[in-house]
């Protein structure tokens, strides 16, 4: 089905989802077969995917992430040579319980092969779609060092549900693999590069769930500063709040140009760039950040209300600091790069 029709489910159905979904930290299994039916879970290009996240996220950014990931991962299948298994829901598991910034350091998740098999035996920690998933891209130590894996949901897995403050209901779970069934879709020993790799599609999705929180936060504000009126004056006619509106206008249009140039490049060389992906979801998670605070200060306690709208949507924003990369590990990256390009005397 066309994204036309993915589009239509969530513009229709998730306003009215987006608070059940939060307060129960999970997406309804009937919400995720219609999302399903409608195309969510099929593998397309970089801008597809980034633009479907966005909106999404305007209203809840966990389901926007449940469709990232699992578009990120058949991305990175398909980069690796290896098409997506028909009808399935992926989850990426790279994390280990030690820590997520020191991928090598904290790896500890092996694999068996054997046949053709594989068996995955380890634990993965802060596993996105863990919940939802048919069937996990993993990272583990194999015969030949680090390698990707697709393991399959079902027997030699258990899942315990994370509870977090943000992105509640995008299927985070801890993961234990117990001989889980898996396939070798890497190459031993790039694992850890090939990850990355993928990964930053990821960096480069979260820009759009920044995006999509950053509509969501301005729709909620204009609508709001259009109708409240404050000492006989709307609240939308004082210059300080239309330049509060403006800027943040002016950043998700920087945001936005910038990722669709990384999208634009992806789709055309089969890669992310790794340093445009840091720089747009640095740029995107303050972004949000933002956005999302100017609408609770315009709409005073009701934005401070627990389980509101802009609530769900200030609390989420600050995740974007955290995942997929730490906001300083991305920093220290580009200031890396920075470094070498001048003493290079490319800068």
């Amino acid at each position: 089905m066309p994204a036309s029709g993915v589009e239509g489910v969530l513009s229709s159905r998730l306003p009215g989802l987006a608070g059940e979904i939060d307060r129960g930290n999970l997406v309804p299994r009937g919400f995720l077969e219609e999302l399903a039916a409608a195309g969510a879970f099929e593998a397309r290009g970089p801008g597809e995917l980034f633009g479907l996240v966005r909106l999404a996220s305007r209203w809840s950014p966990a389901v926007g992430h449940v469709i990232l990931v699992d578009g990120v991962a058949k991305l990175g299948l398909r980069m690796l040579g290896f098409d997506p298994p028909r009808g399935s829901l992926l989850a990426i598991g790279v994390t280990e319980p030690g820590g997520g910034s020191d991928v090598r350091g904290n790896l500890e998740t092996r694999a068996e092969e054997a046949g053709g098999e594989a068996r995955v035996y380890g634990r993965k920690a802060f596993m996105s779609n863990g919940l939802y998933a048919t069937h996990y891209l993993v990272l583990a130590r194999g015969p030949g060092g680090e390698t990707l894996y697709l393991a399959e949901a079902g027997e030699g897995v258990s899942l315990e549900p994370v509870e977090l403050s943000a992105m509640r209901g995008a299927g985070v779970a801890n993961a234990v693999f117990n001989g889980a069934r898996a396939v070798r879709v890497g190459a031993p020993g790039r694992g850890l590069r090939e990850a990355l790799e993928v990964l930053n599609y990821g960096r480069a999705g979260y820009a759009a769930v920044g995006l999509g929180i950053a509509d969501g936060a301005l729709e909620a504000a204009l609508s709001w500063a259009s109708q409240r009126a404050v000492f006989g004056r709307r609240l939308l006619d004082y210059q300080g709040v239309r330049w509060m509106l403006a800027e943040v206008r002016a950043e998700a249009l920087a945001v936005e140009a910038l990722l669709e140039r990384l999208a634009g490049t992806a789709e055309a060389s089969g890669a992310v760039d790794p340093e445009g992906a840091a720089a747009v979801k640095l740029l995107a998670a303050r972004l949000a950040q933002r956005a999302a605070w100017v609408a609770v200060q315009l709409m005073g306690g009701r934005g401070l209300e627990r389980w509101s709208r802009v609530e769900r949507l200030q609390r989420d924003a600050r995740a974007l600091d955290i995942g997929e990369g730490a906001r300083e590990v991305l920093l220290d990256f580009i200031a890396s790069r920075l470094e070498r390009s001048h003493a290079a005397g490319r800068l």
